[in-house]
């Protein structure tokens, strides 16, 4: 089995259907809870193995309870240069995770929300399978050569957007509109708001880095 790695980031608390995706991850190795990030770990009644940060917004007592259950903690300075997530990702990298979910609901401001993005993306995470749930969506940091599979149900909104300069070699099944060895520059939005066509979607980048999201269709 895959080396799964959970985290939590912090910030603003994630949504129901953020937390009932965590709930489903499976052969869960290491979680691990950026700062605040811990509150969400323990609402869902997950060990903790890791609290990392500068602990500017995570309680006192969910901390102290945290390593009485035996979390290792890792304090950063508040005056560093990167986020807590970028830590624990980094982190993740380092126990050789070959897969990392990301549990979050963006951080609350809008640089916090690029920054998760911007992180997922560090290029010593190239060789791991990185994911972020956010909210109702789940989104997957891709950076080439490599391929995502997902199942998801017919109708749900899918969207591939360049990171880099630009994503070279695309390739998509179980899309409305495929893209076959194509490319999308940073810029374009071609790539938004595609649809599943099947229960199942592949996209894959030979160069470059893409970003996929996956959004299900909103119940009525």
């Amino acid at each position: 089995m895959a080396k799964t790695t959970l985290i939590f980031s912090g910030g603003l608390a994630p949504n129901d259907a953020t937390l009932n995706a965590a709930r489903t991850i499976q052969n869960v190795n290491l979680v691990i809870a950026a700062d605040s990030g811990l509150h969400t770990a323990q609402k869902l009644n997950m060990r903790v193995d890791v609290v990392i940060g500068d602990f500017d917004s995570v309680d006192a007592t969910a901390l102290a309870r945290a390593t009485t259950r035996g979390a290792q903690t890792i304090r950063h300075s508040t005056d560093k240069d990167f986020t807590d997530l970028e830590s624990a990702l980094l982190f993740a990298a380092d126990k050789k995770s070959e897969r990392i979910v990301i549990v979050t609901a963006g951080g609350g401001r809008l640089d916090h929300q690029f920054g998760v993005v911007a992180a997922m993306f560090n290029p010593k995470l190239r060789e791991t399978n990185v994911e972020a749930l956010w909210n109702n969506a789940h989104l997957f940091a891709l950076q080439g050569p490599t391929t995502c599979e997902f199942a998801v149900a017919i109708g749900d909104t899918i969207g591939l957007q360049s990171f880099s300069n630009k994503s070279e070699r695309i390739f998509t099944t179980g899309l409305r509109w495929q893209l076959n060895d194509e490319t999308l520059a940073n810029f374009e939005t071609r790539g938004v708001g595609n649809i599943a066509t099947a229960d199942q979607v592949s996209v894959t980048v030979k160069l470059g880095q893409l970003i996929v999201t996956h959004q299900q269709q909103t119940k009525s």
